[in-house]
């Protein structure tokens, strides 16, 4: 069994935290639009997604939802990546959440630069192993 993350990015940065976390965990990053039709390998699933005009990908939102039954057997979490801190970032984190359907998740601001430290990525990781199955919701 593997991680397997899933991103939808726009500068890089949101494909820069999937490849660390890949690397992390001997996972596998791919671009949400090559997502697998079968999640049965993977333990973990990892959702990255670029936050646009107050939303997160439209193409992640309907595999999540396709996929919703099987998820619920897997550890799952999410991340997103924003350009605010603070109250802006918190709201879109919950708006995120929402929208995805995922309570596990913590936003990143400067993806290509945390990669280099690591250090915030690693804690969002350690949170991640610490969750049980079906703890999506």
């Amino acid at each position: 069994m593997t991680t397997l993350i899933l991103y939808a990015s726009m500068s890089g940065n949101t494909k820069a935290v999937a490849g660390y976390i890949a690397n992390a965990t001997n996972g596998i990053a791919m671009d949400i639009k090559n997502a697998p039709s079968d999640l049965s390998e993977y333990d973990t699933v990892i959702f990255g997604s670029r936050v646009h005009a107050g939303g997160t990908s439209k193409a992640m939102q309907k595999y999540i939802g396709e996929n919703y039954d099987t998820l619920l057997t897997k550890k799952v979490a999410f991340y997103i990546c924003c350009m605010f801190t603070g109250d802006k970032a918190e709201k879109q984190l919950m708006d995120a959440s929402i929208q995805l359907g995922i309570s596990n998740g913590v936003y990143f601001v400067g993806g290509k630069k945390l990669v280099a430290d690591g250090k915030e990525i690693d804690a969002f990781l350690n949170k991640v192993k610490g969750l049980g199955i079906g703890d999506m919701i």
